[in-house]
């Protein structure tokens, strides 16, 4: 049986049906609860890492939502796991903070240290690690809503080999919205 490590973004939300979903079709699950206050992406791979490394890669799946989707990228670009599941993989990488579809105010938002980490984490260098299928999800309304998440997810889908973007149509930034939820019942 495979494990999926299940890694949580910033936001408090209760992942129960997220975990419970994956769960329903034959996984072990691990929430890693993620320490997210005044640490940056580094303290957060940290980790993942303390479980992750104590599991057989090609017996595992990384999961993460959001930034919890950037520290299992960063996890995977090390060692490659069976699978790599990112739902709503956040723009917060040194070429998102380049792009003029960047809103400053995230930026801002972020805190300095966290920016001085996302500012030296290049997507590039890391999609060049994994080899591993990866499945991309992400919700039709935060596409909507912000263009620097659609150039995020059509880079990821170009450098990312072996990999898939499923859009969830009516729904947004939410693993724990139904409509996403049924999207990954459909697709993992």
């Amino acid at each position: 049986m495979k494990t999926v490590l299940f890694i949580p973004g910033f936001s408090k939300r209760d992942c129960t049906a997220v975990i419970d979903a994956i769960a329903s079709h034959g996984y072990s699950v691990k929430f890693v609860p993620i320490k997210y206050a005044r640490t940056t992406i580094d303290n957060w791979v940290a980790e993942v890492d303390a479980i992750y490394t104590k599991l057989d890669p090609q017996q595992t799946i990384l999961a993460g939502f959001s930034c919890g989707a950037m520290a299992a990228l960063v996890s995977a670009s090390k060692i490659n796991p069976a699978e790599l599941w990112l739902f709503s993989l956040s723009p917060y990488f040194a070429e998102d903070f380049k792009n003029t579809l960047m809103d400053p105010s995230w930026g801002k938002s972020l805190g300095k240290r966290r920016m001085t980490v996302f500012e030296k984490t290049y997507f590039k260098k890391l999609a060049n690690n994994i080899l591993c299928k990866t499945i991309l999800f992400v919700g039709q309304y935060e596409l909507n809503e912000w263009p620097i998440m659609v150039s995020r997810q059509n880079h990821a889908k170009t450098m990312l080999k072996n990999s898939e973007l499923i859009i969830v149509p009516n729904s947004g930034h939410d693993v724990t919205d139904k409509k996403y939820i049924q999207a990954i019942k459909n697709s993992i």
